[in-house]
């Protein structure tokens, strides 16, 4: 008998949720989303073997509970030709960006937008119901007007926090840009983990329009003041790179 696909917990737009969506498929890997609600990911998470946060791949009797983690399984489980990094000095260096953008960029890039859904919880409901069932998608509004202080809190969505993201994330921006100055990628010539760790984390921020696997926002959908710092980001040597990999990269592997 088969193996079962593994299950991927997820939530429909979040960096690190697609980290982990990205990397499974870049690597040629099937697996089984189960898509949960705001704030309702907490439980499924926990009942999975998380720790509260999403992604979660369960594969047979393992537990990934994190995004990076998610991408070095991937990279062990892929066929020839699909690593994430390769077998030398720039799978190191690879990998190594893929935490830094994890622990930093991806936080500071979701707060570009979170500082206003935190407030408009109808309308992060609107997008982030994406592929939930009926009774998610009924419940999701309640449970995250109850959690809104608790996700403060997870995200440090605190005033100095929000206002330090578009200075973080510009910085990170700014070194990826002179790592494709000479017309290769993040590390080497080839797409590896960086890229697509870089591409993930940079999402909040850039909203991509294309390749991206559910609806996003776009900037219009946004207060001026946001909308202004997102078509900033986008406009970013490093924010056209993101836009450029969802458009071929990441559409072509879905």
């Amino acid at each position: 008998m088969a193996a079962a696909e593994p299950r991927l917990i997820t939530l429909s737009i979040s960096p690190f949720n697609e980290l982990g969506r990205w990397s499974l498929e870049h690597s040629g890997i099937a697996y089984h989303e189960e898509p949960q609600g705001l704030a309702i990911h907490t439980f499924a998470s926990r009942r999975a073997g998380g720790k509260g946060t999403t992604p979660v791949l369960v594969a047979g009797d393992e537990v990934v509970p994190e995004s990076a983690e998610i991408a070095d399984w991937a990279d062990r489980h892929a066929p020839p030709g699909r690593r994430l990094f390769p077998e030398d000095a720039r799978g190191k260096e690879a990998r190594g960006l893929v935490r830094r953008f994890g622990e930093e960029l991806g936080p500071a890039s979701r707060r570009v937008i979170w500082r206003h859904l935190i407030g408009d919880i109808d309308l992060a409901c609107r997008y982030w119901q994406q592929g939930l069932s009926p009774r998610q998608v009924r419940w999701q509004p309640r449970v995250m007007k109850l959690a809104r202080p608790m996700a403060k809190r997870a995200m440090k969505l605190g005033e100095e926090d929000l206002e330090a993201a578009p200075g973080i994330v510009r910085s990170y921006f700014d070194e990826v840009g002179e790592r494709l100055a000479d017309g290769g990628r993040i590390v080497g010539d080839s797409i590896t983990g960086a890229d697509i760790s870089f591409a993930s984390m940079a999402s909040p921020a850039v909203l991509p329009a294309e390749g991206y696997p559910v609806r996003m926002p776009q900037p219009e959908d946004f207060p001026d003041e946001v909308a202004t710092t997102i078509n900033e980001l986008r406009a970013h040597p490093a924010g056209q790179y993101a836009l450029q990999l969802y458009r071929e990269e990441r559409r072509a592997r879905a």
